[in-house]
C-alpha cells in the first residue's frame, strides 16, 4: 500500500508524498465572520482576508458564527484518491470547496447538523468526524476552502488527510470504538437499574440523584459522537447545538445533590451542605433561562462563557472539597478524587481551549474519561450501598440485643416477684394459716367440738389451703431446681400437676450429667411449666410424653400430648405463648408448635449452650 507525508514550506503549502498514510493538517488560513456569510468567490477573490496559522488546531472561541478555512494541498506522492476528515462534529452546516488557479473544480454537497440527509454516504461519516473523499491529480496543487457555520458553540477543530486505503485503518478504530460506546450504554443502563433498587431498599436519593448524573453523561456523549443525533436535543428538548453546554448544566445540577449525600454533609458539614443546594438550584434554574433566552445573540455568549466559569469554579471547589475530605480520612472522598481525576483535567483543558488559552488538541479521550469516572463512582455506590447495609444490621443488631434486654430484665423482675410473692406466702400466709389450724384446733379441744362434724370440715378446709398455698409457693420458686437441678425440678412439677389432673405422663430423659447455667435452668422449667399448664387448662389431653436430653452443645425439650390439637400455631397470640418465646429468644433458642400427626400438639424447644 501506497502512502504519504507532509513536506514543510514557508508558503504554507501543505505537501503530499509517499511515506506516510496519513497527515494532520498544520499550514491552514482563517477567516472568522461574526454576521455576514461571505459566499466562496469572495474568498477566493480576497485571499488577505485569512489569517494564516501554522497550527495543528484551530481554535476561534465563540466570538464568531462563520468561519472559512483555506488549505493548500501539493500532491507530490503517485496518489489521486484521498479522505479529508473535518473533525468537529457540532457544526450546524459545513460545506467544502476543491479550487484550482482560483476556479472551483468541485463543490460537495452541505453536511452538518442541519443537512443530515447529505451525511449518510457512510455510517461512520460523522460519528468522530465528517468525511469528504477528494481527488488530487499526481505531482499537481489546488486548495480547500471549507465553510462552518456554527451558531452556538466555540470553532476549534483539527483536521486529517488520509489516502483512501490508509482511511480503512481509520473506520475500524472508529467501528472499534463504537462497539465500546455500545458496550457502556449497556453498563449504563445496568447502573440505572442498580441504581433503582438501590434506591428502593435504602430510600436514599443519592442513587436518583447518581443514575440522573450518569444518563446525563451518556446522552452528552452519544449526541457528541452522533450516536443519537444532536437535533433529537435541538428541536425536541429545546437544547440548541450547544447541548454540550446545556448538559454541562444538568451535569452540574446532578453533582452538587448527589455529593451532598455522597459524603452525608448535612450530618457533618450542614453549612457547606446547604451551599452545595442551593448552588444545585441556583444552577437549575441558569438551565430552564438558557432554554427560553439562548435565541438572543447576547445571552448565548453571555451564557458559553458563564457556563464555562462555573463549570470550572465549581469543579475545583468540589474536588478540593473532596481532598479536603480524604486529609480527614472520609473514605468516599478517596473514590471521589480517584474518579474525577481524569475529568478535572479533560475539563481544565476543555475550557482553556473555549476561552482560546490553548491551541493544544486535549490528549484525553473523553470516552475513556468518562468510563474511568463512571467505573470508579459506581464502585463508589456499591460500597457505600455494603455500609448503609452493614449499618443498617448494627441498628438491627443494637436494636434485638436491646429487646433482649428488654426481655430478660422482665424476665428477671418476673422471676424476682415470683421469688417474693412465694416467699411471703411460705413464710407469712402459709406459717399464719398453720398458726389459726393450731389454734383452732386448741379451742376446738377446749370446747370439746373437736370431734363435731362442723370442726373437722374446718379443719380440713384450712389444711386444704394451706397445703395448695405450699405447693403453690414451692411451684413459683421450686426448691429442688436450686438445690438438685432441672431434671428433679421438673419430676416434681410434673408429678404435683398432671397426676391431680388425672393425667398419665412418662418423663424420660438422657445424657444428663452436669447442671445447666441457672438462668437456662429456670427459663426451661417455665416454658416446660407453662406447656403443661396449657395441656391441663386447653387440650383436653389424658396422655402426655416429655423428653428432655442433650446431644452435643444442644439442649432439646419435646412435650406431646394427645388433645385436640392448637389452632394456627403461627397465628397463635396468647400470653403464655407470648412468654415461651419470649424466653426462647433469649436464650437464642427455638421453638415450633405444631399439630402431631396422631392428634394432638407437639412442641419441641432447641437451645444452644455456649460453653464459654
Amino acid at each position: 500500500m501506497q502512502s504519504f507525508a507532509i513536506v514543510s514550506n514557508s508558503n504554507f503549502v501543505n505537501t503530499l508524498s509517499n511515506n506516510s498514510d496519513q497527515f494532520l493538517i498544520e499550514k491552514q488560513g482563517v477567516y472568522s465572520e461574526k454576521e455576514t456569510a461571505f459566499g466562496i468567490e469572495y474568498v477566493i477573490n480576497n485571499p488577505n482576508v485569512f489569517d494564516w496559522q501554522n497550527k495543528k488546531m484551530i481554535n476561534q472561541g465563540i466570538g464568531n458564527k462563520h468561519h472559512w478555512i483555506k488549505i493548500n494541498l501539493n500532491n507530490e506522492s503517485n496518489l489521486t484518491d484521498f479522505v479529508f476528515e473535518f473533525n468537529q462534529t457540532n457544526i450546524d452546516s459545513l460545506l467544502l470547496y476543491l479550487v484550482k488557479d482560483d476556479e472551483i473544480v468541485k463543490t460537495y454537497p452541505t453536511k452538518g447538523l442541519h443537512f443530515s440527509a447529505n451525511n449518510v454516504d457512510s455510517y461512520l461519516s460523522n460519528k468522530y468526524a465528517y468525511i469528504f473523499p477528494i481527488q488530487i491529480p499526481a505531482h499537481s496543487k489546488l486548495s480547500l476552502f471549507i465553510r462552518a457555520t456554527v451558531n452556538d458553540d466555540a470553532f476549534r477543530v483539527m483536521n486529517k488527510i488520509w489516502t483512501a486505503d490508509g482511511y480503512e485503518s481509520r473506520e475500524m478504530d472508529i467501528k472499534i470504538r463504537s462497539s465500546y460506546m455500545l458496550i457502556f450504554l449497556g453498563f449504563v443502563i445496568l447502573i440505572c437499574f442498580m441504581s433503582l433498587a438501590m434506591f428502593a431498599f435504602t430510600k436514599q436519593r443519592l442513587y436518583l440523584y447518581y443514575m440522573g448524573f450518569v444518563l446525563v453523561i451518556i446522552l452528552n456523549l452519544m449526541a457528541l459522537r452522533h450516536f443519537v443525533s444532536p437535533l433529537v436535543f435541538e428541536q425536541n428538548l429545546f437544547l440548541g447545538n450547544n447541548f454540550v453546554e446545556m448538559f454541562g448544566y444538568l451535569q452540574l445540577v446532578f453533582v452538587l445533590l448527589y455529593t451532598n449525600h455522597f459524603f452525608e454533609l448535612n450530618k457533618n458539614y450542614p453549612k457547606t451542605y446547604r451551599i452545595f443546594k442551593y448552588m444545585a438550584v441556583l444552577t437549575a434554574v441558569l438551565f430552564v433561562l438558557a432554554l427560553f433566552l439562548r435565541k438572543y445573540e447576547w445571552f448565548s455568549s453571555f451564557s458559553y462563557i458563564f457556563s464555562k466559569f462555573v463549570l470550572i469554579a465549581t469543579s475545583l471547589g468540589l474536588y478540593f472539597f473532596a481532598i479536603y475530605l480524604s486529609f480527614k480520612r472520609q473514605i468516599m472522598a478517596y473514590y471521589y478524587v480517584a474518579a474525577y481525576f481524569p475529568l478535572f483535567l479533560f475539563v481544565g483543558h476543555f475550557v482553556m481551549t473555549a476561552m482560546r488559552l490553548t491551541d493544544s488538541f486535549n490528549p484525553l479521550e473523553w470516552e475513556y474519561v468518562i468510563f474511568i469516572e463512571v467505573i470508579v463512582l459506581t464502585i463508589a455506590m456499591a460500597h457505600r450501598y455494603y455500609l448503609i447495609m452493614k449499618e443498617n444490621y448494627q441498628y438491627q443488631k443494637a436494636l434485638i440485643a436491646e429487646q433482649e434486654r428488654g426481655i430478660h430484665a422482665m424476665i428477671e423482675a418476673q422471676e424476682n416477684e415470683r421469688s417474693r410473692i412465694a416467699k411471703d406466702l411460705h413464710d407469712g400466709v402459709v406459717q399464719e394459716i398453720g398458726s389459726v389450724i393450731l389454734k383452732s384446733r386448741a379451742a376446738f379441744d377446749k370446747l370439746k367440738i373437736a370431734d363435731s362434724d362442723e370442726a373437722k370440715e374446718i379443719l380440713e378446709k384450712l389444711e386444704g389451703s394451706n397445703h395448695d398455698l405450699r405447693t403453690i409457693s414451692h411451684q413459683m420458686t421450686p426448691r429442688s431446681l436450686k438445690e438438685l437441678g432441672l431434671i428433679a425440678a421438673l419430676g416434681d412439677m410434673l408429678a404435683d400437676s398432671l397426676a391431680p389432673a388425672n393425667i398419665h405422663y412418662t418423663f424420660e430423659h438422657f445424657n444428663w450429667a452436669d447442671r445447666l447455667p441457672a438462668t437456662l435452668e429456670i427459663n426451661i422449667y417455665r416454658i416446660a411449666q407453662e406447656l403443661v399448664n396449657n395441656i391441663i387448662k386447653h387440650s383436653e389431653a389424658n396422655t402426655v410424653n416429655i423428653q428432655l436430653f442433650r446431644t452435643g452443645n444442644t439442649v432439646i425439650l419435646i412435650v406431646e400430648d394427645n388433645g385436640k390439637g392448637i389452632e394456627n400455631p403461627k397465628e397463635n397470640k396468647g400470653i403464655g405463648l407470648m412468654n415461651i418465646k419470649n424466653r426462647t429468644e433469649m436464650m437464642l433458642g427455638t421453638v415450633t408448635f405444631e399439630n402431631s400427626p396422631e392428634g394432638g400438639t407437639l412442641v419441641t424447644l432447641k437451645i444452644e449452650i455456649n460453653e464459654n
